[in-house]
């Protein structure tokens, strides 16, 4: 019974983590392109992307990457491979900086003398988002440029604006999105784990 309960429960943990990953891509297509700030929509992709980060770690933010970078390569397709590339990349790159350490890391930082904790998930979740669209708009400048279309004013403040707004959606998502996938509330993660600013699941 034990191996079916955990079974069932690890079903339940990637059907909901599927959901997510849907539901993101259908609201940023047919939801959020209704609600612009100075012509420009925010990337709901990238704050899921960055949630998934910053929750599950570097392997499920490639997958995820991978995901939406496949679908958009599909549905909207625009330069050759580019979103293909550029998502599961990009995601990979932030995890690096965005994504739980485990134990193992912490307590050799520790061990160093180094504080060796995980920062508050509320905080590095919009940075990683925050990152992605800036790796995002980096790339599609220097695209426009090597195109022969130098950045004008207007292009620069569309990205910063797309930047902003992004990672604005984001923090106002990591709460309840972490909530739907299973992270528990940091008011009821073990007091030596909070110490060192660990997040368990």
């Amino acid at each position: 019974m034990r191996l079916l309960s955990s079974l069932w429960h690890a079903f339940l943990r990637q059907l909901r983590l599927l959901i997510v990953l849907l539901l993101g891509y259908l609201f940023q297509v047919c939801v959020l392109p209704s609600f612009p700030i100075a012509d420009v929509t925010p990337s709901l992709i990238f704050a899921v992307i960055a949630i998934i980060t910053v929750g599950y770690g570097r392997l499920r933010a490639l997958w995820a990457g991978a995901f939406y970078g496949i679908i958009l390569e599909t549905m909207m397709p625009t330069i050759n491979l580019f979103n293909l590339a550029l998502y599961p990349i990009a995601a990979l790159f932030c995890s690096a900086f965005f994504a739980d350490r485990s134990e193992t890391q912490l307590e050799y930082e520790r061990s160093l003398g180094r504080p060796g904790r995980n920062w508050n998930p509320y905080l590095r979740t919009p940075l990683c988002c925050m990152l992605n669209v800036l790796i995002y708009e980096i790339v599609n400048i220097a695209y426009m440029y090597l195109g022969g279309n130098p950045p004008t004013p207007d292009v620069l403040g569309r990205a910063a604006v797309n930047i902003m707004y992004s990672s604005a959606l984001c923090m106002a998502l990591a709460w309840p999105i972490r909530r739907f996938l299973g992270f528990r509330r940091l008011k009821e993660e073990n007091p030596a784990a909070m110490r060192f600013g660990y997040q368990q699941r």
